[in-house]
């Protein structure tokens, strides 16, 4: 009875021996792998160390090799393994330990976070006697991170800001993007107005907005009111945005914006002649060019001849004149319906229309050829009387003889 509890009491060491030499295979470090530099960002080439300790009882561990495995797609994408074998020989003595090396490239795009390898080591023990060969052993080190740190980029996306005018108050908003591969915590962003930009204003606060934390491929917005002096003059302005965050985060962005110069026009007329001469004046702050006034069908007059004329550019305070002929439809109003069109200082082009009261004299317009004819038959009067006059002269001047002398 007692012999067979010894050998028992050995079965029970010897299982126990063996359960030390199959985990006999450790490493001494936690779950993240250590890196030749860190922190470590997309696009570096750098090593990852995999220390391995032999934890069992006696010399087990011969032709120690360690292979390093991405555990998912998302970690096989982010890094390439230049170098995923490495080969330490025998760690014979309890507690011994050599670290295994491998050469990784991260990716450039590859975003911020944790990814996880598997680490698997392969050895043979001890050889027991005869010609058989120790079975190799493999252990698995399983979810190694690596961490990356990523490279932030927050640009301006996208901007509702386009043509403005002096005088004007706009809706703006701007659409921010990270487009890099890292985390801005807490981001401002901050709109320049000072110096050639200070002819635009926000209204309602001020010029610092929140973008809040911002991860890679995070979009967000801000909307304001902007303000444009009525001395701003015309032209293409760009807005200074810089973007600051936690960790020195710092970034550049412009808005783009036209102010594009406001006119505005004053009618009149004259008449002369039977013409119907028709007064244009740039009454506004900007030139206005290429300007064309035209006459538009319409039910109070028709015109004869045509209904359009250029006028070319016109500076703030000046003025031309077209001519046109015209004429009030009978029983219709004394509005005169004028189109003026123009090209603004953005190269925009615009459509004005102007309503005229107008009052036509009874020799002007449609009878203007009838006033010209009433003209020569004036004249032609005017002839004749001289004509009878000469040749009446002589009875004249003794008819006025004759009442001389009755006197």
């Amino acid at each position: 009875m007692k012999r067979l509890n010894a050998i028992y009491i050995i079965f029970v060491v010897v299982s126990a021996l063996l359960l030390i030499q199959t985990a006999s295979a450790q490493s001494n470090q936690s779950n993240y792998l250590v890196t030749e530099s860190a922190p470590v960002y997309p696009g570096d080439t750098t090593y990852v160390y995999v220390p391995i300790q032999n934890t069992g009882f006696g010399a087990f561990m011969n032709d120690v090799s360690v292979r390093l495995s991405p555990k998912d797609d998302a970690s096989a994408k982010a890094v390439t393994l230049l170098d995923d074998m490495d080969s330490l020989g025998d760690i014979n003595d309890w507690g011994d330990q050599r670290t295994a090396r491998f050469r990784i490239h991260v990716n450039p795009d590859a975003v911020e976070g944790d990814y996880y390898f598997n680490v698997f080591i392969t050895y043979t023990g001890q050889q027991t006697s005869g010609a058989t060969q120790p079975t190799p052993v493999t252990t698995e080190l399983k979810d190694q991170i690596l961490t990356i740190k990523g490279k932030p980029l927050i640009v301006l996306l996208n901007s509702t800001l386009g043509t403005v005018a002096p005088m004007s108050i706009t809706k703006a908003t701007l659409q921010f993007k990270n487009t890099g591969t890292g985390t801005v915590q807490n981001a401002v962003a901050e709109i320049n107005l000072t110096g050639g930009n200070s002819a635009f204003s926000i209204l309602g606060g001020g010029t610092q907005f929140y973008l809040g934390n911002l991860k890679a491929g995070d979009e967000t917005d801000v909307t304001f009111n902007l303000a444009v002096d009525i001395t701003a003059t015309p032209g293409v302005y760009n807005l200074p945005v810089r973007i600051t965050g936690q960790d020195n985060y710092s970034s550049g962005n412009l808005v783009g914006l036209v102010v594009a110069g406001i006119t505005d026009f004053e009618i009149s007329y004259q008449e002369t002649l039977g013409s119907f001469s028709l007064n244009v004046a740039n009454v506004g702050i900007s030139p206005a060019n290429a300007v064309t006034v035209s006459l538009p069908r319409q039910k109070n007059f028709s015109s004869n001849g045509s209904s359009s004329a250029v006028l070319g550019n016109l500076n703030p305070g000046d003025y031309t004149s077209a001519i046109f002929q015209i004429a009030r439809i009978p029983g219709a109003g004394n509005i005169l319906d004028v189109n003026i069109q123009y090209t603004d200082t953005s190269g925009t082009r615009h459509t004005v229309t102007k309503y005229l009261p107008v009052e036509l004299s009874a020799t002007g317009g449609r009878a203007g050829a009838g006033s010209a004819s009433g003209n020569y038959i004036i004249w032609l009067l005017v002839v004749v009387a001289i004509l009878v006059i000469y040749w009446q002269r002589r009875k004249i001047k003794t008819y006025y003889q004759k009442r001389k002398e009755s006197k």
